[in-house]
């Protein structure tokens, strides 16, 4: 994980980049240019951005419910998030938020907004989390949230993992499913039946 600032960069001190050169007239304008581009766009490029935090709330290994943040820095000193909420008994990833061009502030709000207390995580162990639990969920034929389509970029889903938590999925092997407000629970119960 990158530990970089996130404080606003004076545009006549070095350029964070090691160049020499002062900020303004190095990295800047290429700064500039990702402030003003779509969060859709910064999304898919997301995997050239580092890695600034991840995070999960403490309890989800007995609550068998995972909320994952993911987090990336973009130069200008904003950042992208990746949130995952990753049912590990039955339905993988069954919901997905992503946003870009966030304030640290911005950041900070969203994990306090978790109403849950969070913790630091390895980011290869919460792609493992993510993408095991989406495998999981599509070996008994459930797909993931529609939005995983864009907030999969964040954590490299094409990029191999190691699903270091493939044991945690299921109870005793088999999925076990708990309808939620949002489920299409008919759909579900005749997949898990078939």
């Amino acid at each position: 994980m990158n530990q970089m600032s996130h404080q606003k960069i004076d545009p006549y001190h070095p350029c964070p980049c090691g160049s020499g050169r002062k900020y303004k007239f190095c990295c800047r304008e290429k700064e500039q240019a990702i402030s003003n581009q779509r969060p859709l766009a910064l999304i898919e490029q997301s995997v050239k951005y580092p890695v600034y935090q991840c995070v999960i709330n403490r309890d989800w290994e007995s609550c068998r419910l995972a909320t994952v943040f993911v987090v990336r820095q973009f130069p200008n000193a904003k950042f992208i998030v990746g949130l995952y909420l990753v049912d590990l008994l039955c339905l993988g990833v069954k919901n997905t938020f992503f946003n870009a061009n966030l304030h640290h502030a911005d950041v900070q709000t969203m994990f306090a907004n978790a109403g849950m207390p969070l913790i630091s995580i390895d980011y290869e162990d919460a792609r493992s989390i993510v993408l095991g639990g989406i495998e999981y969920a599509q070996k008994i034929g459930i797909a993931p949230h529609q939005d995983w389509q864009n907030s999969k970029y964040i954590v490299e889903s094409e990029k191999p993992f190691n699903n270091k938590y493939e044991n945690e999925y299921g109870r005793n092997g088999k999925p076990v499913y708990f309808a939620g407000p949002d489920d299409d629970s008919v759909r579900i119960i005749s997949r898990l039946s078939s």
